[in-house]
């Protein structure tokens, strides 16, 4: 407990710092595949950095500004509502999270997002980050019986996963986007012509990225760098409209939580 408290309390100055007013456990649970733009990869419930003072012997308790240290290692939630919550009877319908330690805490927007898993009260994993780190577990457990089996690096202690992704991605004007109900509703194209084959039309790949997509690609690149997630390469592809950003590559839930994150972070300046 005290361990936890001191960790507490230097995330919360960390956090205040950095103007954050409220914390929030940020997981990814099953969606059933959305893919539409806007429509939100992680999911987060924000609560202020305020608690009572339950040391206080006044009958109606003072608050104060705090990281309470339970708070910031586990939480519970309402898990019913996702695609997958039908599956559970009411009453066990309730999920927990648990704070993911091998991916960073940041803030975004004022708040300390703190990333975590996403279970169900008897462990079973309802989202998509649980079964990643159970891999990075078996992955490490089975890579050093190998390295003893063959004899190479036996004094190894852990194996850990690196990952490197890269973002395509679309930028429409607004107007242009409004007035297709297919992009609107299902974040892809669902109506139009098929494109030619055989690359016909690509002279778009690594052309020269237009004045206002390449101010928006910066603005993109200098929030993510804040957020600890260092952009290496941009570019135009192939078919009109279409460019790609991509990090530096790094430990691989620490990794997938960028990914997740650049693509809230791309909408919302993009929406600017």
């Amino acid at each position: 407990e005290d361990d936890m408290k001191a960790l507490a309390d230097a995330i919360f100055a960390w956090a205040r710092s950095k103007g954050a007013v409220a914390f929030a456990h940020w997981f990814f649970p099953m969606r059933g595949g959305s893919g539409a733009t806007g429509g939100a990869c992680g999911a987060l419930k924000m609560d202020t950095l305020i608690d009572l003072d339950w040391s206080s012997k006044e009958a109606t308790k003072p608050f104060k500004a705090v990281l309470p240290p339970e708070r910031l290692f586990f939480g519970e939630t309402d898990g019913s509502s996702f695609p997958n919550g039908g599956l559970r009877a009411t009453h066990t319908a309730a999920a927990f999270t648990t704070w993911d330690r091998s991916s960073p805490c940041f803030v975004y927007e004022k708040v300390l997002r703190i990333p975590c898993s996403f279970v169900t009260h008897l462990g079973a994993c309802i989202d998509d980050k649980t079964p990643l780190l159970r891999s990075n577990d078996a992955v490490n457990r089975e890579g050093l019986r190998l390295l003893k089996a063959v004899n190479i690096a036996t004094d190894a202690k852990a194996i850990h996963s690196f990952l490197g992704w890269e973002q395509e991605f679309f930028v429409i004007k607004a107007d242009l986007y409004r007035a297709r109900p297919d992009l609107v509703n299902c974040g892809r194209t669902l109506i139009g012509a098929l494109p030619s084959r055989n690359q016909q039309g690509d002279l778009n790949y690594f052309a020269p990225v237009p004045e206002a997509v390449n101010i928006l690609l910066h603005k993109i690149e200098a929030v993510m760098l804040k957020l600890g997630c260092p952009m290496a390469v941009m570019h135009n592809e192939v078919a009109p409209a279409q460019h790609e950003m991509s990090p530096i590559y790094c430990q691989a839930t620490f990794s997938s939580d960028n990914n997740v994150l650049f693509m809230e972070v791309a909408n919302n300046e993009a929406a600017k």
